[in-house]
């Protein structure tokens, strides 16, 4: 047998309209709100489809580092070795720093 072609209402789409209706209301307030309108949602469903809602608009995008990249300094491995002169106390610090880690490295092989 065929369906009829009565217009359908999506639940959690009028759920979202309401809530952006009345934020301040419980999610058992709107199931009651849209009980009385004809639609049968229960409190549970109201709290589901809002926090899915409060999901969705808390993604972000997470970006990922390039291998070598220093930092939003734009210089790449030269702002890398900077940043690590600075750390070191100056470029002689820095040169002796490198020299007692090669030293370890010998040692090390």
């Amino acid at each position: 047998m065929a369906r009829s072609k009565r217009e359908s209402v999506n639940k959690s789409q009028a759920i979202r309209d309401a809530l952006e209706a009345h934020p301040d209301k419980s999610p058992s307030e709107i199931a009651e709100d849209l009980k009385a309108k004809g639609l049968n949602v229960n409190a549970q469903y109201v709290s589901t489809i809002k926090s899915n809602a409060k999901a969705k608009s808390r993604k972000t995008l997470v970006r990922r580092r390039k291998p070598g990249h220093a930092g939003n300094n734009g210089l790449g491995t030269m702002g890398a070795a900077l940043t690590f002169i600075r750390a070191a106390g100056g470029l002689e610090a820095a040169k002796h720093a490198l020299e007692t880690v090669e030293e370890i490295r010998h040692f090390v092989r």
